[in-house]
């Protein structure tokens, strides 16, 4: 009887650590899963984008000027959506943007990254800066402050 009790024992140990081990599983798959879409970098400067292979991939703007610095990018693969910010010294050349109210923009939904503004989304506010539609994503730039939020 005692036999018994230990094998009963043993099966129900057994039982309960797969049982954990399943759910362990499962909630690490969901919690991965959700985020494998999202791809975020950052880059010292021009340089360290260009040698990491980021200005062929297509998340970046093509108008990200040499003297571009504290770039930061986050993409979405599955949406194929990205916003990036830089720094920049003397001017961006943005002749293939055309400037626009900023009315015009279609803001992202929400800001996913911190260093994303909250007044750059749909919940939306004011930001010093000019916005421009480019053929390659949407652009906002303050002149000011020599910075450069892209989102496409």
């Amino acid at each position: 009887q005692n036999l018994l009790i230990k094998r009963i024992e043993h099966k129900k140990n057994i039982l309960i650590w797969v049982l954990l081990s399943v759910v362990s599983a499962v909630s690490a798959w969901i919690i991965v899963s959700g985020k494998m879409a999202y791809m975020e970098r950052e880059f010292a400067d021009y340089g360290a984008a260009k040698a990491a292979g980021e200005l062929e991939k297509g998340w970046l703007p093509s108008f990200l000027p040499s003297s571009a610095t504290t770039i930061k990018v986050i993409n979405n693969t599955d949406q194929k959506s990205s916003l990036a910010s830089f720094k920049f010294e003397g001017s961006v050349d943005l002749n293939s943007c055309k400037e626009a109210p900023l009315t015009e923009a279609v803001l992202p939904a929400e800001r996913v990254v911190l260093w994303w503004p909250d007044e750059l989304t749909a919940k939306g506010g004011a930001l010093p800066g000019t916005f421009y539609k480019c053929g390659d994503g949407q652009a906002f730039v303050n002149a000011e402050k020599k910075e450069v939020y892209f989102w496409k």
